[in-house]
């Protein structure tokens, strides 16, 4: 008789701990994550992260909720600018490492990308090299202009 006690109230604990953990847990994580990932990502406060929603919700047209797509910006973003392999908060490591709550179509992908490309301006609190992703442009541009040289050359010596 004791034996089955002891086995049901393992077993209604052990339920309690998995409802626990598949909801209650990433809640925790992402409200955590969230608010140190706000401070280094608007230095600036409630009026810059406005103005990226505003702008976000141009790009998407009105499609998501302000939740889900400050959600999209904080992971993208998040990544870009903080650099994982160093010591990083655990809170930011779990959120980063989910899915975002939205998918955008190609063009809202492309649209964002270079509209927060380098965002924001003076990163005064990134962690990362502030010339990774410019130094990839800068690059791209150039090995372009390489590309309409050579097309220019070729065209002249068939003339």
């Amino acid at each position: 008789m004791n034996f089955l006690l002891i086995a049901v109230v393992a077993g209604i604990s052990a339920l309690f701990s998995y409802f626990a953990i598949r909801k209650i847990y990433p809640e925790i994580v992402k409200k955590k994550a969230s608010r140190q990932l706000e401070e280094i990502l608007f230095p600036k406060g409630e009026h810059q992260k406005h103005e990226m929603l505003q702008t976000f919700r141009l790009i998407t047209n009105d499609r998501f909720s302000d939740t889900e797509m400050l959600d999209y910006f904080l992971k993208i973003k998040g990544l870009q600018s903080i650099d994982i392999n160093s010591e990083t908060n655990f809170w930011i490591k779990k959120y980063l490492f989910h899915p975002t709550a939205i998918k955008l179509n190609y063009f809202e992908q492309v649209n964002f990308y270079k509209t927060f490309l380098n965002y924001p301006a003076d990163e005064e609190k990134s962690f990362t090299e502030k010339s990774k992703p410019v130094n990839r442009l800068k690059k791209a541009e150039k090995g372009q202009r390489h590309q309409e040289k050579l097309v220019k050359t070729i065209k002249n010596t068939q003339e």
